[in-house]
């Protein structure tokens, strides 16, 4: 039962509600009992309407704002209900004739209250794409008017966010709000312009308002805010200060954010009335030293979310990009990795690669300036020879689902066991981990940093709990995927039966596969059918790839798996090539899926195959389909 206050101008009407509701503790009293004044704070307000109302109106008026959170449960006389809640629209409350009925008063005393259960799918996927972003944008950044608006304390506190377009100014409204104290409430944009009038944003928050009249808390997001006629901004201005004109908002909380360029006169008013709390990005060319770790992450997040294998920008790209002034700052930055990853299947991608809006970002020659590839005794760049998409499609073919044994290998020379400085792919695992727990450690750095101030708030106290319960648990499983990795010994070089490791894994899967009507392709080899490896160690990865891809195909969707011997496909060596494909409609990330964990397996599988000399390639088709093929060392 949710902690409850019982609040009457007579006793014996506060008793007979006591009895009514059949609670076991509450905290009873008359408005204006100072006992409310040291009670904890309440989950349910029980209020009596008694008289003229003008003490009840006055114990809601000051209480609210103790207990934004909590639910209003207004009982009086019998038809008084729209003159109740026309007058008590500050608070989220419902209205009930007194004497009420007993079971429906009990049931609305333990109703949950709005926003307090679990986010929905929608609004998790908003929080992790805002998180995400969040993490790869400001990492680097110390900003601490961002932790003073995080502050539970402060959640009513007007913020201020400037810089230049395209620094991420909305990504910092929206993580505000879906971190902040008004994480469960409403977030009402407001894009405001030269033609924008005061009383269209009224009645836009008051249709607003009306349709989140249960939310307990209400962000109200200004963008560019400067732009306003000086006269609507002086209005607008007054909201802020003295409070929105009557229905625009009914939120116990309310927090007005407004975004704007950095060069805003000196003489606005809406700037001054969000004085409370200032929070100023710099532009991209004042953070240059961080270019090549937003690119990378960038790209990592654009490659895992389709399920691709991450791809990596050269030096001489990097460098381009660090020398240009970037006017549309991160935004800008991040269009130009995306489109780049879009156009080809490059891996290393270079300068040449580059495209921003649809022509070549470095068009003069620019490959060759600041790089820094060593360069081979004929002078030319030493580039590492990573698996292409395109040479894999190539030699696989697109148009059927079979493996032919006069098919070309990918002409990779097999790698040794992976290190870093090597191949690259434990340099990349680390990258991915750090990209993963990140964003854990950022949230469970901001709360610890809170705790001394807050420790007395229960609400604040219960959620840092949970948060970092959650945090420390996916950070912990992480840490497991990678512990049983490093627990694996020098890879040995036995005869493995690649054909019955993989019936034994799909064997383990049969259920899955049944319960969402997966339709399993299999050409597998069973003539010569070994490779030569750690039979252990290849079915953690072969584990990781299959559960992954099954995770992946959406339900009823098939998935085609086919192992071939070839007498050359290692660099002219006998190689067991193993290919997976599935189909996989619009982006791999599926509710549940962590797009980290996603490429962790991947890395494993990766360094996995890899440590055993073979040779590891992921690469997508036109047509929505995913590959990834495996070459193991055979014997002859």
């Amino acid at each position: 039962m949710p902690s409850l206050w019982i609040v009457h101008r007579q006793l014996r009407e506060r008793s007979a509600l006591a009895r009514l509701a059949a609670v076991s503790e509450a905290v009873l009293g008359e408005p204006g009992d100072p006992l409310f004044d040291s009670a904890a704070r309440p989950e349910v307000v029980l209020l009596g309407l008694d008289g003229d109302w003008e003490p009840e109106l006055q114990f809601a008026h000051t209480q609210r704002r103790r207990a934004p959170a909590a639910r209003w449960i207004l009982v009086g006389p019998r038809h008084a209900e729209n003159a109740a809640l026309a007058l008590f629209d500050a608070v989220v409350a419902e209205y009930l004739p007194y004497p009420p009925d007993a079971p429906r008063l009990r049931a609305r005393i333990g109703a949950q209250a709005p926003g307090s259960g679990p986010p929905a799918l929608s609004e998790r996927s908003q929080r992790e794409l805002v998180s995400g972003r969040f993490s790869r944008w400001f990492a680097d950044l110390d900003l601490p008017g961002l932790l003073r608006a995080l502050d539970p304390a402060l959640a009513d506190v007007p913020v201020r966010i400037s810089g230049e377009r395209g620094t991420g100014r909305s990504v910092l409204a929206r993580y505000l709000h879906w971190f902040g104290s008004s994480a469960r409430g409403a977030l009402a944009h407001v894009p405001c312009s030269r033609d924008t009038r005061a009383a269209e944003i009224a009645d836009a928050l008051r249709a607003f308002s009306r349709a989140h009249a249960q939310a307990p808390a209400l962000t109200v997001w200004l963008e560019d805010f400067e732009r306003l006629a000086p006269v609507e901004a002086r209005v607008i201005a007054g909201w802020i200060e003295s409070g929105a004109p009557a229905g625009c908002v009914r939120a116990p909380l309310v927090r007005w954010v407004g975004t704007c360029e950095d060069d805003e006169p000196d003489d606005a008013p809406v700037r001054d009335a969000l004085a409370g709390i200032a929070i100023r990005i710099p532009p991209l060319r004042e953070r240059t030293s961080r270019i090549a770790g937003l690119v990378d992450a960038t790209a990592r997040a654009w490659c895992t979310a389709r399920g691709a294998r991450p791809r990596r920008f050269g030096e001489d790209a990097i460098a381009v990009m660090e020398e240009y002034p970037w006017p549309g700052n991160l935004h800008e930055l991040e269009c130009v990795v995306v489109e780049t990853l879009a156009a080809g299947a490059a891996d290393p991608i270079h300068a040449d690669d580059l495209v921003h809006d649809h022509e070549p970002f470095a068009p003069l020659g620019a490959t060759i300036v600041g790089t820094l590839l060593e360069e081979t005794d004929e002078g030319e760049p030493a580039i590492p020879e990573v698996p292409d998409a395109e040479e894999v499609l190539e030699t696989l073919g697109t148009a059927e689902p079979e493996i032919h044994e006069e098919a070309e290998a990918p002409s990779h020379v097999p790698s040794p066991a992976p290190h870093v400085g090597g191949d690259g792919a434990l340099a990349r695992l680390v990258g991915a981990l750090s990209h993963e727990v990140r964003n854990p450690l950022a949230t469970i750095r901001t709360f610890a940093e809170l705790l001394p101030r807050r420790f007395q708030d229960p609400e604040f106290r219960e959620r840092f709990a949970e948060m970092v319960r959650d945090d420390v648990g996916r950070i912990d499983a992480l840490v497991e995927r990678l512990a049983e990795v490093a627990a694996l010994g020098p890879p040995g070089r036995d005869k493995v039966d690649v054909t019955a490791l993989l019936e034994e894994l799909l064997a383990e899967r049969r259920e899955a596969i049944r319960q969402r009507s997966l339709l399993v392709l299999k050409e597998l080899e069973t003539s010569q059918s070994q490779a030569l490896g750690d039979r252990a160690q290849l079915r953690l990865a072969f584990d990781a790839l299959l559960g992954k891809c099954l995770e992946w195909v959406p339900e009823r969707g098939d998935v085609y798996i086919a192992s071939r011997h070839h007498a050359s496909g290692l660099a002219g060596e006998p190689s067991m090539r193993v290919l997976l494909r599935f189909h996989t409609p619009g982006t791999t990330q599926l509710p549940g899926v962590s797009l980290a964990e996603t490429s962790l397996d991947l890395m494993i599988a990766e360094i996995v195959v890899r440590a055993q000399g073979g040779d590891f390639a992921v690469a997508a088709t036109d047509g929505e389909e995913t590959l990834i093929v495996v070459d193991l060392p055979a014997p002859p």
